[in-house]
């Protein structure tokens, strides 16, 4: 082979290289397409405002509970500081509980809750 013909098929197999890449990315973006649709499938769908306000109420509700909070709760543990200053070095919230059937108010506000047995037969 000469120059010329070289040169043709580098660029015939630079070109067919392009077209097979593109290709690759078609794929790869219908794969990540897919996955998602998988790991979304069989989930509740929601929409974004019902999600966000079922957000402000948990986030409601988990701040009442930390207003609430009762400082015998709490396992506190303070130091002394270079400058003689008492400085709080450590607190441990591990006591500190938040009830389900708060919980369960919220989402009952959102949702029909419905036992697994009468959800199977719907």
């Amino acid at each position: 082979m000469d120059k010329e013909n070289l040169q043709t098929k580098v660029e015939a197999l630079q070109d067919n290289l392009k077209v097979k890449h593109d290709e690759l990315t078609e794929v790869q973006e219908q794969l990540t397409v897919a996955q998602r649709e998988l790991a979304d499938a069989g989930k509740p769908v929601i929409s974004c405002d019902l999600a966000g306000n079922l957000m402000d109420q948990i986030e409601e509700m988990f701040s009442e509970t930390l207003l609430n909070l009762c400082a015998s709760d709490l396992d506190v543990e303070f130091g002394i500081g270079y400058d003689n200053r008492i400085e709080l070095e450590n607190v441990d919230m591990s006591n500190v509980g938040f009830c389900r059937h708060d919980l369960e108010a919220v989402f009952e506000v959102f949702f029909a809750i419905q036992d697994d047995e009468e959800s199977d037969n719907s």
